[in-house]
């Protein structure tokens, strides 16, 4: 059976982990991102460019963007965590920064229109100004969101309830307040009723309304595994019956869903429709892997562990650097297999992808002339990866699983 499509991955040559050229790496991107940033703005990339003009129906986005995917509150949210790290410094408090990508936000949205969508609309800026600087006025705001986008039909993270109710948790998890509790118990409910048994497959599934078609997508960034992640993070919020039943429709679409050979074991991008087995964290093992980051089922690691074996095996995307559909989104698969089983083997691993991705970068910055500011799709995202990986540690995916 095949898992991966080789010609959309590439055969670079193993590079050794080098934590001082790492470093350089970081403070160079960050003191170019800073002064890029204080002259005139962050430009779009022409591959970014391509795909919002795609997206927006052949429109020309209204101005700088703004939203955590592709715009400013993403590169801030990369930004201060190398600060964190000690490779570079602010150049203002978080309050004033995410205060101002809010302001440019409702000022001019990416789409052109205020959207609540977590990675292409207003409620992630919203949410990093709220924990920045807690207001009370912002965080009816928030809640009022959260709760409007409840029944959104495309049932998956980009624009619809498993991402806007990570506000929710974010929220919950900084203050303790019960309202965010309610309003993700609210948007939980949501997806309880939407979630329909499939006969024939014996499984749990959403059926997506994205974009004119009505398909059932199995991977994190519009799927299954991308719905899957919120419940398991807020898994303490549910009631014993809804955490019983999380466990058993998991492991039940975990294995069903899932495409072996051998000591490989892959996920495909759709449940019905011709076969195109993607590895990437948008569609595939990458996706599946770190989508389960809070979900404790030991019963399913063996499973997993076939994943990552075939993200090692395919190696290095083509595209090169995205955290959605690049190198090092796949390499953050691995440092979540070496935090769940404390094995040093898939560290290193994690590392290679690492260089390979830095090399990339660079090749693409060369090719370009500029760097890609935008945290799913370009450095930024890299950046977050690169400081786990000097850390040793794994914290999912920015923006999803962990912020600053």
């Amino acid at each position: 059976m095949t898992l991966y499509i080789p010609t959309r991955h590439v055969a670079l040559p193993r590079q050794a982990w080098d934590p001082g050229r790492v470093r350089a790496w970081l403070e160079r991107w960050a003191a170019e991102a800073l002064a890029a940033r204080a002259r005139h703005g962050w430009p779009m990339h022409p591959r970014d460019a391509e795909d919002v003009v795609g997206d927006a129906g052949g429109q020309e986005p209204p101005g700088p963007l703004q939203s955590l995917y592709f715009g400013a509150c993403g590169v801030w949210l990369a930004l201060a965590r190398v600060a964190a790290a000690g490779l570079c410094e602010l150049p203002m408090g978080l309050p004033e920064i995410f205060d101002q990508v809010l302001e440019d936000y409702a000022r001019s949205p990416d789409t052109g229109e205020r959207v609540p969508s977590w990675f292409l609309g207003e409620s992630a800026p919203l949410t990093l100004s709220c924990l920045a600087r807690p207001d009370a006025r912002k965080a009816d705001r928030l809640a009022e969101m959260i709760r409007d986008n409840r029944d959104n039909p495309t049932r998956e993270p980009l624009w619809g309830a498993p991402g806007t109710m990570l506000g929710a948790l974010f929220l919950h998890e900084a203050t303790g307040d019960e309202r965010w509790a309610e309003l993700f118990r609210d948007s939980a409910a949501a997806l309880w009723e939407s979630w329909i048994h499939d006969e024939a497959r014996d499984v749990w599934l959403w059926e997506q309304d994205l974009y004119g078609s009505q398909v059932r997508y199995v991977g994190a960034g519009h799927g299954w595994a991308g719905n899957l992640n919120p419940l398991w993070r807020g898994q303490a919020l549910l009631s014993p019956a809804q955490r019983a039943e999380l466990r058993a429709r998991t492991l039940q679409g975990l294995g069903r869903l899932a495409e072996g050979d051998g000591e490989l074991a892959n996920w495909p991008p759709v449940v019905e429709g011709p076969p195109k087995p993607l590895v990437q964290w948008c569609h595939g093992a990458p996706g599946i892997i770190l989508s389960l980051r809070h979900a404790d089922l030991p019963e399913a690691l063996p499973l997993l562990i076939r994943g990552a074996r075939l993200i090692v095996a395919a190696g290095p995307l083509e595209k090169g650097v995205a955290l959605c559909h690049g190198t090092d989104g796949n390499g953050a698969a691995l440092l979540e297999v070496y935090r769940r089983t404390g094995d040093a083997d898939w560290l290193e691993r994690a590392r290679d992808f690492a260089m390979w991705a830095l090399a990339q970068s660079e090749a693409e910055r060369q090719r370009v002339g500029q760097w890609r500011y935008s945290l799913f799709t370009g450095d930024a995202g890299l950046s977050c990866f690169l400081v786990d990986c000097l850390e040793g540690r794994s914290r999912g995916m920015p923006g999803i699983d962990s912020l600053w």
